[in-house]
């Protein structure tokens, strides 16, 4: 009878949990909530950073409701039912620990780091914020004033405005073409309903990947975040979201001609954002894009700085970025420069645009620019708080956590026919977006 009994028992820990991939040093499982676990056991030092990603970014908001995202992230360190934003703050830091949230077109992120024989207060903490926020109404106000603060700053900004500018043009009809703290209007009209609605929908636990990495063990850490999370909300995505990734294409077509949008700005420079729709994360094709836009505008030893700023002296700044999204993605150019020299400065990104398309690159140039890519990949691990976060974020952006491994070797595969056949395909058609003082 005894020997039954213990079967029994060894059979329910094993079904308290799904793990769905399991490695040494990591492990990934789903609770019986929904709620995904994810473990790296770190001990090169005893801290633990515990990470909360919630796919609640702007992707995900409704129409009329930019900058919902931000807004309700902003709320869960004012407070909960069971604690100020004083007491929360203070529960973290009294132990030397931080505490911090971010939010981004994707995602919402709570985050500590703290020693880990506290890794039981951050879980208990993260797990109130994620299930008892307050959103009290003159807490609401405090931030909205803030918000409305910032966005009035960016609007003031023209390196910031510009890629808004850009980013409308690529994304006419998606959630990624608006300001990720709003606009004025949007956060203006916003109401406590709406940020509890949205707050209630998108932080359950289907929705959710809890991340913990440091100095415990794995089985220590799932026990851990089974019971702090136990009263997490459950529940389904509303259709929308579901059906989200289906059309979201359609939402973000190519364009198939080359547009120019202009604005005017009290500004000593312009600044142009040229701006070319591309493939999301998990696309065959996004490792070739990622080492293009190495080589055309990342660091001092790219094409766009060596031949616009170095040789020709012609912008103050030039550079490329491939945004990192679950959705249709962006690579953007960005210069500033005299405006009298705009109208070079377009036909050189233009023209370094062309000769990528039109011939392979050296294989010293794609060797050193997929060296770039796996170093700084390798430096970014460097940091605890970052290791969580990049498990959870690529579980969010639907690659699975094991990309963070794999990238790497993904990308040292990717062959100068790859960075030539990707040039052609998806560096047509740009959005140029630009932002000028007025004319005199």
């Amino acid at each position: 009878m005894k020997t039954l009994l213990l079967i029994v028992a060894i059979c329910a820990t094993a079904v308290a949990s799904s793990p769905a991939a399991s490695t040494s040093g990591f492990s990934r499982h789903v609770l019986p909530n929904g709620l995904t676990v994810i473990v790296r056991t770190n001990q090169s030092a005893d801290l633990v950073s515990v990470q909360v990603i919630t796919e609640a970014g702007q992707r995900m908001m409704e129409q009329g409701q930019a900058g919902i995202a931000a807004f309700v992230t902003s709320m869960l360190p004012r407070g909960t039912q069971r604690r100020n934003a004083q007491e929360i703050a203070i529960a973290v830091e009294a132990v030397g620990g931080t505490i911090g949230t971010s939010t981004a077109q994707d995602y919402s992120q709570l985050s500590t780091i703290t020693p880990s024989r506290h890794i039981d207060l951050a879980l208990d903490v993260l797990a109130d914020m994620v299930t008892n926020a307050k959103f009290d109404l003159a807490d609401i106000e405090t931030q909205r004033r803030i918000t409305l603060s910032v966005i009035r700053q960016r609007l003031d900004q023209p390196s910031i405005r510009v890629q808004e500018l850009a980013g409308t043009g690529i994304y006419p009809y998606h959630p990624y073409g608006l300001p990720l703290a709003g606009t004025i209007d949007s956060v203006s009209a916003l109401t406590r309903d709406d940020l509890v609605r949205f707050y209630q929908t998108f932080y359950i636990a289907s929705n959710m990947v809890v991340v913990v990495a440091g100095n415990v063990t794995q089985d220590a850490a799932l026990d851990k975040v089974r019971r702090a999370f136990a009263n997490i909300r459950t529940g389904v995505l509303p259709q929308r979201a579901r059906l989200l990734p289906a059309i979201e294409k359609a939402l973000a077509p190519r364009p198939v001609r080359q547009v120019e949008v202009r604005e005017t700005q009290h500004t000593a420079s312009a600044w142009v954002a040229i701006s070319y729709s591309t493939p999301e994360i998990g696309h065959r094709d996004w490792t070739a894009v990622r080492v293009l836009d190495t080589i055309l505008g990342s660091g001092l030893s790219s094409r766009l700085f060596v031949e616009i700023r170095e040789r020709r002296g012609l912008a103050y700044s030039v550079s490329s970025t491939y945004l990192i999204r679950a959705g249709p993605s962006m690579l953007i150019l960005i210069a500033a420069t005299d405006p009298a020299n705009l109208t070079q400065v377009i036909d050189g990104m233009l023209k370094e645009i062309e000769k990528l398309a039109a011939a392979p690159v050296s294989a010293e140039e794609l060797e050193r620019a997929k060296n770039r890519i796996i170093g700084s990949n390798a430096l970014s691990h460097e940091d605890l708080r970052n290791q969580a976060f990049l498990l959870g974020w690529y579980e969010v952006l639907g690659v699975g956590y094991e990309f963070d491994r794999r990238m790497p070797d993904l990308i040292s595969k990717v062959t100068a026919e790859d960075v030539q056949r990707v040039a052609r395909i998806y560096l047509k058609n740009p959005v140029i977006a630009i932002v000028t003082p007025p004319p005199r």
